[in-house]
């Protein structure tokens, strides 16, 4: 009995310690400040078990001017746009991975932490920004039609695969960084 015990635990601890490896095949760096815009969503999916947002970005990111977009998986939320001005955020990297245009996908989930994933479909050939899926804690690619789970990045739907790129993520009140 002892032994049946010890060894459950050991396996739980060994499975709570064995997360998917952050990936270094694109650069991510995002750097993003609450007192800059303290009412964005990005913000919201950051302390919010279950909430996700997709991050894209237009613009030069030497430029003077750029734009981070902001979409929630809550499926009601429009789109917002968060204009780059001040010059600490001109300083600030904006690189989402794979592409600015597909950009990443920010959250909470509900027993991991806070993580970053790419948005392009790590398993297709061509660059495939994901979309939610009706219950918007999954997301589809619309070429090979996988369906990943943003709680464990893996495929729950679809031939077998590599699972979502991942990136590490805080935020500490002030600042939200996605990075690799």
């Amino acid at each position: 009995m002892v032994s049946l015990l010890f060894t459950f635990h050991f396996s739980l601890f060994t499975s709570c310690q064995a997360e998917a490896p952050v990936s270094r095949k694109y650069n991510c760096q995002l750097v993003f400040y609450y007192d800059q815009h303290p009412t964005s969503l990005l913000f919201a999916a950051a302390r919010s078990a279950g909430a996700y947002v997709y991050v894209t970005s237009s613009g030069d990111g030497s430029s003077s001017f750029r734009h981070i977009y902001v979409t929630s998986n809550d499926g009601k939320t429009p789109r917002e746009d968060n204009v780059i001005s001040t010059e600490i955020e001109k300083r600030a990297a904006c690189i989402l991975g794979a592409s600015n245009s597909i950009g990443i996908i920010v959250g909470m989930t509900n027993f991991n932490g806070l993580w970053a994933y790419d948005r392009s479909c790590p398993n297709c050939a061509s660059l495939q920004a994901m979309d939610w899926t009706g219950n918007r804690q999954q997301v589809a690619c619309p070429k090979c039609k996988r369906i990943y789970d943003l709680e464990t990045g893996n495929i729950i739907d679809g031939e077998a695969g590599d699972a979502l790129l991942r990136y590490f993520c805080s935020f500490d009140g002030t600042i939200l960084h996605a990075w690799n």
